[in-house]
């Protein structure tokens, strides 16, 4: 948002000093008014801008559709003072916080470094699936090529510190702390102490030998959120001399410890459990077990989950010669990819839109990251549309035994080549589960927007609208 943009909204409302409160919700950014008759009305007159004024007695809201929140972001914090104003107003639905929406928050800012990475990877991609020949092993063992692959690999590799230093951001909290909180398992002497060798114990608790799992987007994003809370309280009761050094002292000492014994039997009962409960499904119930991890197979992404999957997919390899687990991957990535088109055709907002149909490609190519986290995550109503489409899909495939035939990272569209099957239909019926997968997550998503966007419009007040 430039700002001369922002210069514009403030001249609208009146100036800063005549709003009383911002607050986002739901693709808007509300801006309640102090007096009514401060309003600009020539500024929507001069420019292209959408905005919905609602009027009520004594109470004046502006009403400005921001799905990417660089509106609400630019002018946050203002009229703080009076945060109870809004709620007192009663003129819309109640602000809820909602993790999922704060989740996405955080990722928003990341995504031209992930998309970018995201393109590089999915090319690398293409290439080893084209030159996958014998005559062409030069290409893909050189050393060039390997260093683009790390190159594609960077972002992801380093996404938790990304994620801490956004979080911190925006919690307004201590970027620096952050950083290395989310930077803790890529400590050298941590790698090596939990490469698996040997159990792992802290202070007497056992830490699952899966550094990743501590590194997911989501436990990071809750432990900032823990260290804001714990700077917030410490610099309230701490001298001031001492109130710049005694938060991050607490905060590494204590805070990061206390997570690592609360995380570490979590990931120790998931390690011991959940590999033989999900083998023995796939096993005794193999079309509910790939309809399931259709479903629930982004949930488990989310939470750092999907590592422990590798052991089952490759015992399925050896046992079966293919992997009905990678087939239900597949469908759930797919299912990202058309809630985030169907969201990127219903948003009016052009950043919203441009990022919904780049995540759209980069999904349906196998990064999922940008569909899930900065898209779908935005809405309840898209994000379950996208599990019930990988359900619908997984369901399928489980009845026609869909199987992968080769390892593959995260299943795209670039690799259907790996579920071809001399003598059988397996391609075919791959292909029909994917469109299946598509199009009921997509259609459920542009259907639950159209319904929630018809009934904000039954709840809007006629008393005062310029649109």
């Amino acid at each position: 948002m430039h700002n001369t943009q922002i210069e514009n909204w403030l001249k609208l409302a009146g100036g800063k000093e005549n709003i009383k409160l911002v607050e986002h919700d739901k693709g808007t950014t509300t801006l309640a008014l102090k007096d009514s008759t401060r309003l600009n009305m020539s500024v929507l007159a001069s420019t292209e801008y959408v905005v919905d004024i609602r009027v009520t007695s004594e109470q004046c809201h502006l009403v400005i559709r921001d799905e990417s929140s660089l509106i609400y972001n630019a002018l946050q914090g203002v009229g703080e003072e009076e945060g109870t104003a809004l709620q007192e107003a009663g003129h819309a639905k109640k602000n809820r916080f909602s993790i999922l929406h704060f989740v996405s928050d955080v990722f928003r800012p990341l995504m031209p470094a992930i998309l970018g990475a995201a393109v590089i990877k999915i090319l690398l991609a293409i290439i080893t699936l084209t030159y996958s020949s014998a005559d062409s092993s030069a290409l893909l063992d050189s050393q060039t090529f390997t260093i683009f692959s790390i190159i594609g690999n960077s972002v992801i590799y380093l996404l938790p510190v990304l994620v801490a230093i956004s979080t911190a951001y925006r919690l307004k909290s201590n970027i620096y702390v952050a950083a290395s909180i989310g930077g803790l398992m890529f400590h050298p002497e941590m790698t090596m102490l939990m490469s698996g060798e040997k159990e792992v114990h802290f202070l007497g608790v056992p830490l699952v030998s899966q550094p990743a799992f501590y590194s997911t987007p989501i436990w990071v994003i809750l432990t900032i959120c823990a260290a804001a809370y714990l700077e917030k309280a410490v610099q309230r009761i701490s001298p001031k001399f001492s109130k710049w050094m005694v938060a991050p002292f607490l905060t590494l000492l204590i805070l990061v410890p206390l997570v690592l014994m609360i995380l570490g039997p979590i990931g120790t009962w998931i390690d011991e459990y959940l590999p033989e409960a999900l083998d023995s499904l796939v096993a005794n119930a193999p079309v509910l077990s790939v309809m399931l991890l259709g479903a629930i197979f982004s949930l488990m992404l989310i939470m750092g989950l999907h590592y422990w999957l590798i052991a089952i997919i490759i015992n399925e390899m050896v046992m079966n010669g293919g992997s009905m687990v990678i087939a239900a991957m597949l469908v759930a990535i797919v299912g990202q990819a058309g809630a985030a088109l169907a969201n990127g055709i219903r948003s009016k907002e052009p950043a919203s839109r441009r990022l919904a149909f780049w995540a759209t490609g980069t999904a349906i190519l196998g990064v999922v990251e940008p569909a899930l986290y900065a898209v779908n995550m935005r809405k309840r109503s898209s994000f379950y549309a996208a599990l019930l489409g990988g359900a619908a899909g997984g369901l399928y495939f489980g009845l026609l035994s869909v199987k992968a035939f080769a390892m593959v990272g995260n299943p795209s569209l670039v690799s259907l080549p790996l579920f071809i099957e001399e003598g059988s239909l397996n391609l075919l019926h791959t292909c029909i589960g994917v469109v299946i997968a598509f199009g009921v997550s997509g259609g459920l998503t542009y259907w639950m927007a159209g319904m929630d966007r018809n009934g904000d419009r039954g709840h809007r007040n006629p008393a005062l609208s310029n649109t």
